[in-house]
């Protein structure tokens, strides 16, 4: 089985009209959202294979605080490919996994998550699918299982979502 993390960045800031959208940093909300995700990640010790990641500062500023929550020796790439990457893209670039990948966590942007999120789940758990179609905010973290032994192998509706979080549903301790 394959195990695909799909994680939209944090809240970033919009309070720089001049700043250009590549350089954008975390707001407050999306530093929290993070200390929120980082409990989550390591209580339900979730450790990915391989992190891909877009080099945008609001998803390099998502994995930094993610990363101190969770083994120091998981290897993160900021691929420059995942920077407003659309569903096709991404898709690609999963399909391109490298074999000894199991877990694999993308880091990244909307539209292109969420629509590659529907593009590939053909079930899921509960309520997930639907909270997933009805929005993917910042922080939104999908978990999708694939009966595959390759990622060449996935391919649209061949994933179960295991599960959708978002920050706002995770427990707030001492944020």
């Amino acid at each position: 089985m394959l195990r695909l993390w799909l994680l939209r960045h944090a809240k970033s800031a919009w309070n720089d009209p001049d700043l250009d959208d590549f350089a954008r940093p975390l707001a407050p909300r999306g530093k929290k959202a993070c200390r929120r995700l980082g409990r989550h990640l390591a209580e339900r010790g979730i450790r990915p294979d391989l992190v891909l990641c877009s080099p945008a500062a609001r998803t390099r500023q998502t994995w930094e605080r993610l990363a101190k929550k969770l083994p120091a020796d998981i290897v993160c790439r900021f691929d420059p490919g995942l920077y407003l990457a659309d569903r096709k893209a991404l898709q690609a670039l999963v399909r391109s996994g490298p074999t000894d990948c199991r877990e694999l966590l993308l880091i990244g942007h909307n539209p292109g998550l969420e629509d590659l999120a529907a593009l590939l789940c053909g079930s899921g758990a509960g309520d997930a699918l639907d909270r997933l179609i009805a929005k993917y905010p910042t922080g939104g973290l999908a978990e999708i299982c694939f009966a595959a032994k390759r990622w060449a192998e996935v391919t649209p509706k061949s994933g179960h979502l295991a599960s959708f979080v978002t920050p706002a549903m995770l427990e707030v301790e001492d944020d």
